[in-house]
């Protein structure tokens, strides 16, 4: 099972959709054996009736033209990507019939056993096993606004946590599109971690929580053990990269209004531990910013926010992490330094 992951092996996830929306594997495509209303009327006979009664139902219900479908719509799949393989819930009933129903065509497919428990046991497996490997990991840390996301994305053996979780770590980190489930977060992690094939492995300095999301405890308790690179950056860069990445790349999604209303709502939420006249100064400054499209009004509330609230919570959280400092320096020099360490 370790081979189909680190191979991101395709693989044919046969549940029914609110199934597969509660955790799947980064590989996997559904294509369900069973719609969900489906599935609750099968599980409804099985409960009143037996397996052989429910099992009739659902031969009812999937025949004709919809079996067909469904069928053809895995043998797709198959014809693009040979070495897929098939799972259900436990590697049991669904997944031996839908396997069953491809060969009638003509196409053999493998079956994991024990489904999509056994993978999900496998990712767990992964994580628990990276918190104790001989690995070295090496942590980026920097001040709000130093790009370590950035630096993460162009260096080799890295994993992003920001874009697993898809949150950028901050109050004002969330995006549009909902995070992932915790299941398919540490799905990702985990097969993302077979990737690595260096000796070291590069994370960004996150909090344990990021957004709504949980890094898991052994996983985050070897990070916060690890050694670390601090990047330095001057303010004004620190400035121009929040602007850039908070205010410029949303202007084609959002309106000037939309754009401030999401800003003031979430500052509202760090209103007490930002104090009231640094909130009230930068909630008026935000909103007059994308009224009046002031690019250095926005830098002065940028600043504001940075000086009085992010780097007061950095300077305390750096102080415990001095005696893991591998080096220090602006984001070239961090980069240049962890390329070397990779090669």
């Amino acid at each position: 099972m370790l081979k189909l992951l680190k191979k991101q092996t395709k693989l044919i996830d046969v549940r029914a959709p609110i199934e597969f929306m509660t955790g799947a594997l980064p590989s996997s495509v559904n294509l369900p054996i069973l719609l969900d209303n489906e599935r609750e009327s099968v599980g409804k006979t099985h409960r009143d009736k037996g397996s052989k009664a429910a099992m009739n139902e659902g031969f009812l219900l999937v025949s004709g033209e919809i079996k067909e479908k469904r069928v053809n719509s895995w043998i797709e799949l198959i014809n693009k990507f040979p070495e897929a393989h098939l799972y259900c819930a436990r590697g049991g009933q669904r997944s031996k019939i839908a396997q069953s129903w491809i060969k009638e065509f003509g196409l053999d497919i493998h079956r994991i056993p024990g489904g999509f428990k056994a993978l999900r046991n496998t990712c767990l497996s992964i994580l628990n096993d990276a918190s104790m490997d001989k690995k070295e990991w090496i942590i980026i840390s920097g001040r709000t606004g130093s790009a370590k996301t950035e630096l993460i994305k162009e260096i080799d053996n890295s994993i992003c946590l920001e874009s697993l979780a898809n949150h950028r770590g901050s109050a004002f980190g969330g995006y549009d599109k909902p995070q992932p489930t915790p299941i398919n977060f540490e799905n990702s992690l985990a097969c993302d971690y077979l990737q690595i094939l260096g000796k070291t492995v590069m994370f960004e300095d996150e909090s344990r929580t990021i957004g709504k999301l949980v890094i898991p405890e052994n996983f985050f308790e070897k990070m916060s053990k690890s050694k670390i690179v601090v990047v330095e950056e001057p303010m004004e860069n620190r400035i121009k990269n929040i602007y850039k990445e908070y205010v410029e790349r949303e202007i084609d999604n959002k309106t000037a209004k939309d754009q401030s209303d999401k800003l003031r709502e979430k500052l509202s939420k760090i209103a007490k531990r930002l104090g009231g006249d640094n909130y009230k100064k930068v909630d008026g400054l935000i909103k007059s910013a994308f009224e009046s499209n002031v690019k250095e009004t926005h830098y002065e509330w940028i600043e504001i926010l940075l000086t009085s609230y992010y780097d007061k919570m950095y300077d305390y959280q750096l102080e415990k992490k001095l005696d893991r400092c591998l080096q220090f320096g602006n984001w070239e020099t961090i980069k240049e330094y962890l390329t070397d360490i990779n090669n």
